[in-house]
């Protein structure tokens, strides 16, 4: 079997956060499975554009093969892609597409809709309140009504939650939606190297702190959709009961960073360490003294994504508690391991191609 993944952005453009993680390792779980992924994105990361050889097939693992398409306008248009995407699209049997609102999806729903493939699409958070109703909600109020729609009966639908699987149903209530979410390479965590808090607030911050009580860490994209300037309000008033803890924000900036950082100055905590850029490969061997991970995201599809830290808190009234448990201090999502999810999407893929 040949898939071909349709993502406007691949590893290793880290500055789009989880997706770009998870459809590498899906990528990789499916080619030790035997099928052949081919991967056809863009050169695109985020503002900038990665430093790859672009507009061929590049391979990166054993069956997995990725095509950088050269974007001439940065995250907006490739005529590359354009002109290549058909070709891709037919020698394949598969179709996964990544998204919605974007020029990608629609050349590659178009293209397989011609060539009768068969067509799988992982919206990640398109059809969520939030994405609807900001940035341009007419023009995607056009894209799925006279784009969309008509295909509509031709897509099988991945939801990564219950919660997106009711934003696509509630758009289309006929569509043909699958709950499968990304889960968690358990086994990535299981040989982390225990360090004070201390220590790790150094780490990645260059601060050294002789009072650490707690470490509150949460990341992702500072963008307004995490909800990070409901966090640190959050904070500061912790701050008022445990005046050592120590709160740390992680991720590439997404046009918030500044704001943040003003928003910060504003409060009493002024001083404390504020990193806007943070990725390491070295996240696993720090993992296991973290005294919380911090969910604070508003209105995104997610699932718990780190096992070791004693509790999470929540800051959604709508996270998904349906798939997960607790025991002793442990949280995991019934899809807590790759492989988990591997099974469940080969399932899904065998029973849409027969």
């Amino acid at each position: 079997m040949r898939i071909c993944l349709v993502s406007s952005s691949f590893y290793p453009a880290i500055f789009y956060g989880g997706p770009i993680s998870a459809n590498w390792d899906l990528s990789k779980k499916l080619a030790e499975k035997g099928i052949e992924v081919y991967v056809s994105t863009t050169n695109a990361n985020g503002s900038k554009k990665l430093d790859v050889e672009c507009n061929k097939y590049l391979k990166k693992e054993e069956n997995v093969f990725v095509k950088y398409y050269n974007e001439q306008i940065t995250n907006k248009f490739s005529f590359s892609f354009l002109f290549g995407i058909w070709s891709d699209i037919k020698k394949s049997d598969i179709v996964y597409i990544q998204y919605l609102f974007h020029y990608t999806v629609l050349f590659s729903l178009l293209f397989s809709v011609f060539q009768k493939k068969k067509i799988v699409a992982c919206p990640r958070g398109s059809f969520s309140l939030f994405t609807l109703n900001n940035k341009l909600p007419f023009i995607k109020l056009l894209w799925l009504n006279f784009l969309i729609k008509p295909m509509i009966n031709k897509i099988v639908w991945q939801a990564s939650s219950y919660l997106e699987e009711k934003d696509i149903l509630n758009k289309f209530p006929n569509a043909d939606v699958e709950i499968i979410n990304d889960g968690i390479d358990y086994d990535s965590f299981q040989n982390s190297i225990l360090v004070s808090r201390n220590e790790l607030l150094n780490k990645f911050t260059g601060i050294t702190c002789n009072d650490v009580s707690n470490i509150f860490f949460s990341m992702g994209r500072l963008h307004k959709i995490k909800g990070f300037d409901v966090l640190i309000d959050a904070f500061n008033l912790f701050l008022e009961k445990d005046k050592y803890a120590k709160l740390i924000i992680a991720g590439g900036d997404d046009g918030l960073g500044n704001k943040l950082k003003n928003h910060i100055k504003k409060l009493i905590f002024v001083t404390f360490p504020y990193k806007a850029h943070f990725y390491t490969k070295e996240k696993k061997i720090y993992n296991l003294n973290m005294s919380d991970l911090v969910s604070d995201i508003i209105d995104e599809h997610v699932a718990v994504e780190h096992v070791n830290f004693s509790k999470i808190l929540i800051n959604n009234n709508q996270f998904n508690f349906e798939n997960v448990w607790s025991s002793d201090g442990i949280h995991l999502n019934s899809y807590n391991h790759t492989n988990v999810f591997i099974q469940n999407i080969l399932k899904e893929l065998k029973i849409h191609i027969e």
